[in-house]
């Protein structure tokens, strides 16, 4: 290996030698200092070799000693190395400054916001928001590490009251904005009343719109306390009791359990068929021939149905096929057993409302079942989302 970067760095040539008498130029060769590498035949009179480019000269003396004789074709198939790597690059040294300006252009303007998109909006204009966005300070080419999107969301909020919701996510050039509107009800004069907790939750971001804030972020809060009151006093001093307003985002976490058996049940077909036959017409069902439990027989209908116009009953032929089975127990792989229950604890997540795109932590504990026969999945997330439930008084 050692070798053949040395060779690299210096620049070699896979060479292809045709004619008889090649072992005597190859023996002549190596008595002269030439050095030769990977040697292939490839047939009886021709052999692929290596050399040093600085080595192919010294074979021409070889070739015309050899001249009386047999006579011997070189043919240089590639050439290998960096002194031919950068004789391509002088040939094409402008292609080579503009694909390097290129490159450097591409990661300058990576650094800066190109692409500004709004998501969620539906009776707000989308022209309305990107006003608001540049008006909060985030507009096409700003540089991304200047980039606040806390302090963009405040502004949104305060500019747009009929937005309750808004959250800036940073994708390199392209920043999403996700908003949620007022619903209809609200955006009209709402009644006066408190925020509190609607689960348990360790707090990390507090946005107060109107009222008194009853915690801090850091704050571990359970359900149901009072996290913004009614209660203000106005830029008079005068005390105030209306509807508070403001966003409380919490890290929240949510538990579900799924458990999955390590055996299941499958069919064994015996062999044994039997045919019954339902004939209707019209709200009558005659049925020909005896009907088998389902425990042990797997059932297959199949139906002719023959409409006679409108002064007559359908008439309709249905042929039921009975299969008798014996069931069987078949081992589940623990993998798959595990990968069953952690799907239907998910499910459960999914149906207490979790977002898995939200998901800050999960953790998985897998245990078995007292019996054997199981497994019990526990799947534990933390969830940052907004906790904050307005009840009017």
């Amino acid at each position: 290996m050692t070798q053949l970067l040395w060779l690299w760095w210096q620049g070699y040539l896979t060479v292809r030698l045709r004619g008889a008498g090649i072992e005597r130029l190859l023996n002549r060769a190596s008595q002269v200092g030439v050095a030769l590498f990977r040697v292939e035949r490839l047939t009886s009179d021709v052999v692929l070799v290596r050399m040093a480019a600085r080595d192919f000269r010294l074979l021409r003396p070889l070739l015309r000693e050899a001249v009386n004789g047999p006579r011997i074709s070189v043919s240089v198939l590639d050439r290998h190395g960096l002194p031919f790597v950068l004789r391509r690059f002088r040939r094409r040294s402008f292609l080579g400054v503009g694909l390097g300006l290129a490159v450097l252009a591409v990661f300058y303007l990576a650094n800066f916001v190109w692409f500004v998109q709004v998501f969620g909006n539906q009776a707000l204009a989308v022209e309305a928001i990107k006003t608001a966005v540049e008006d909060a300070g985030l507009r096409m080419g700003i540089p991304r590490s200047s980039l606040d999107p806390a302090r963009i969301e405040r502004k949104l909020l305060e500019s747009l009251p009929d937005l309750v919701w808004v959250q800036v996510k940073n994708r390199g050039v392209r920043v999403e904005v996700h908003v949620v509107e007022r619903d209809e009800a609200e955006s009209g004069e709402q009644r006066a009343g408190h925020i509190y907790a609607k689960q348990d939750g360790l707090v990390t971001e507090l946005l107060v719109l109107q009222g008194t804030a009853q915690i801090r972020e850091g704050d571990t809060v359970r359900k149901d306390d009072l996290l913004i009151s009614g209660m203000y006093y106005d830029h008079q001093g005068r005390r105030q009791y209306g509807a508070a307003r403001g966003i409380v985002k919490a890290r929240v976490w949510y538990e579900a359990v799924g458990e999955a058996s390590l055996v299941r049940w499958e069919p064994l077909r015996t062999g044994r068929r039997r045919s019954r036959y339902l004939l209707t017409v019209g709200p009558l069902t005659v049925p020909i021939g005896r009907s088998l439990p389902r425990e042990n027989h797997l059932v297959t209908s199949r139906t002719w149905q023959l409409y006679l116009g409108t002064a007559m009953a359908p008439v309709s032929w249905t042929r039921l096929d009975y299969e008798e089975v014996e069931w069987e127990t078949v081992p589940v792989p623990a993998a798959e057993a595990e990968q069953n229950a952690y799907e239907l604890a998910w499910e459960s997540l999914l149906a207490q409302g979790v977002d898995r795109e939200r998901v800050l932590v999960e953790k998985r504990a897998v245990e078995n079942l007292a019996d054997g026969n199981g497994i019990r999945v526990t799947v534990r997330v933390e969830v940052l989302e907004d906790i904050g439930r307005f009840s009017g008084q």
